[in-house]
């Protein structure tokens, strides 16, 4: 099986779709969110992973404009990751030679207070992945990086200090994307704008309070048409009466798309 995943290799994604995978399997990379659902939704791939929320900065909103896009891809399945943030180098460097420190924003925004504490006098440079952190300093001599421990390894770096992050309850969570529609699982997602009308969204809503459906998240999204037009993305708890309310939510709402059951 193909498994497309958010490269380069070393990124989260990398690690979320090896935890997915099996041995047999070909993990296949991609540059963006949008090529990663592209390549399932063309059949270029069986599969792919790739994020949607962290427990820190909130939901990935490439990932749910991409969705919007697509046509034929379901959500599968989920995988949830401890995010643990490492400090490397190509050598064993004292904290006070190393003049740059490498990674995302988001991994850097995680570890504020140890660079803070430890980094006063050294540039911090962001990148667009920790990944790509680890590949820029392999042969930069006094500069570190932040990055997936995976990155010692599959990049030849010296671990200088793990688990830096200042928040050790980081998490996130993955989609796994494919083109089958599952019949089983006790959640759902799905992505839906209403009508313009007085009560429209409070209507929506007492569908599922009516219906006995928990709603496990809610949040909205700029439509991308005109200024005020949102686009709402809800996950909710499985019941028996989930089929009828899909049913009536679909004449209720102006835009209805079923992510898909997991």
């Amino acid at each position: 099986m193909k498994i497309g995943f958010l490269g380069p290799r070393g990124t989260f994604s990398f690690e979320a779709a090896k935890s997915y995978s099996n041995e047999n399997d070909e993990l296949v990379m991609y540059r963006t969110i949008k090529e990663c659902i592209e390549a399932v939704d063309n059949s270029r791939v069986d599969k792919v992973v790739i994020p949607i929320e962290n427990s820190l900065q909130g939901t990935v909103t490439e990932t749910v404009d991409s969705l919007v896009e697509s046509k034929g891809v379901f959500i599968e399945s989920e995988i949830i990751i401890k995010i643990s943030q490492n400090l490397m180098a190509n050598n064993k460097y004292h904290f006070e030679e190393i003049k740059e420190v490498y990674s995302h924003p988001q991994a850097i925004a995680q570890c504020r207070n140890y660079i803070d504490k430890n980094f006063r006098n050294a540039d911090i440079i962001e990148v667009s992945s920790t990944a790509l952190a680890a590949k820029e300093i392999k042969n930069k001599n006094n500069c570190a990086c932040i990055a997936n421990m995976s990155c010692v390894e599959e990049y030849g770096l010296t671990l200088l200090e793990e688990n830096i992050q200042d928040n050790e309850f980081n998490q996130t969570k993955f989609w796994v994307l494919g083109r089958e529609v599952q019949r089983k699982g006790t959640k759902m997602s799905l992505i839906f704008s209403t009508k313009h009308k007085p009560g429209a969204l409070y209507n929506v809503l007492g569908l599922f309070n009516e219906n006995n459906i928990n709603l496990l998240k809610i949040e909205s999204r700029p439509a991308k048409t005109f200024l005020g037009e949102y686009i709402f993305l809800v996950d909710v708890e499985i019941s028996q009466r989930i089929g009828d309310t899909i049913d009536v939510l679909r004449r209720e709402c102006s835009y209805l798309k079923v992510l898909g059951r997991y």
